[in-house]
């Protein structure tokens, strides 16, 4: 073992480690507290409550299951390639489900965080963990190819989102190799040095980056504010492309 490689170890597991840790909390905390904040706004400022909450079911659908939003959007994109989003968006759903749970309940972490905080909790067998660990890597690669072949999606993210799930599962394929060491050629302590800068690197791009999210552009950019609301009558009619005699109340 290279004493480089330790060096570097302790430093992934120690400052570096709590510095993405922190950063993801505050990062986490200050993406909830704009959130709160638009809302409450949103809501003090409505003129009908009604509208208020469809905006807010719509803002929970896209970030849950926004198959549903992109169909009524295009409708067009009806039978084989609706049942392809509903499926795609099940999976995205699992796969960011376990991924957020599964590293919280593996015996290492938890015993890094007993030595940490003093903290303890229930653990997964190792059998159980290698299976959802193995899900979320078939889950990773499966959502990469199917938003690859989404003609929606392509339109509407941008073209480094769809790397998100390969990002997401370099922690779980190195945290694999490194509980089954015969399985790689690579130095053990190399394969944790990786796991820990791949698990800092996402936990440093959550807050930033919707990482966790099926859909990486908001929903104010497929669905624009002015849309979500129809005009009233009287600004239907003081619109400037109404013709001026409408807006007279006839013609001269």
């Amino acid at each position: 073992m290279s004493s480089t490689v330790l060096t570097w170890l302790n430093i992934a597991r120690g400052p570096l480690f709590r510095f993405a840790f922190t950063l993801m909390v505050l990062g986490m905390a200050r993406v909830i507290a704009l959130g709160c904040s638009d809302m409450i706004g949103a809501f003090v400022t409505a003129t009908d409550r009604t509208v208020f909450w469809r905006k807010v079911r719509l803002r929970i659908c896209w970030l849950t299951f926004p198959t549903l939003v992109l169909h009524q959007l295009r409708p067009q994109c009806g039978g084989a390639m609706r049942l392809f989003h509903i499926a795609l968006c099940f999976a995205s759903m699992v796969f960011r489900i376990v991924a957020i749970v599964l590293p919280a309940l593996l015996v290492a972490h938890v015993y890094l965080w007993k030595r940490g905080i003093g903290l303890t909790w229930p653990v997964l067998s190792g059998g159980v963990a290698d299976t959802l660990a193995w899900i979320v890597i078939g889950l990773g690669i499966a959502l990469f190819f199917g938003r690859l072949c989404s003609p929606v999606l392509r339109e509407i993210d941008p073209p480094w989102s769809f790397l998100k799930p390969l990002i997401l599962i370099v922690p779980f394929v190195t945290g694999v190799l490194a509980m089954h060491p015969t399985w790689s050629s690579v130095d053990y302590h190399v394969l944790l040095l990786l796991h820990t800068l791949s698990g800092v690197i996402v936990l440093v791009l959550v807050p930033f980056t919707r990482l966790l999210t099926c859909m990486h552009r908001p929903l104010t950019f497929v669905m624009p504010e002015a849309a979500w609301q129809g005009l009233s009558p009287r600004d239907d009619a003081m619109s400037p492309r109404t013709p001026p005699a409408a807006r007279e109340g006839g013609s001269r």
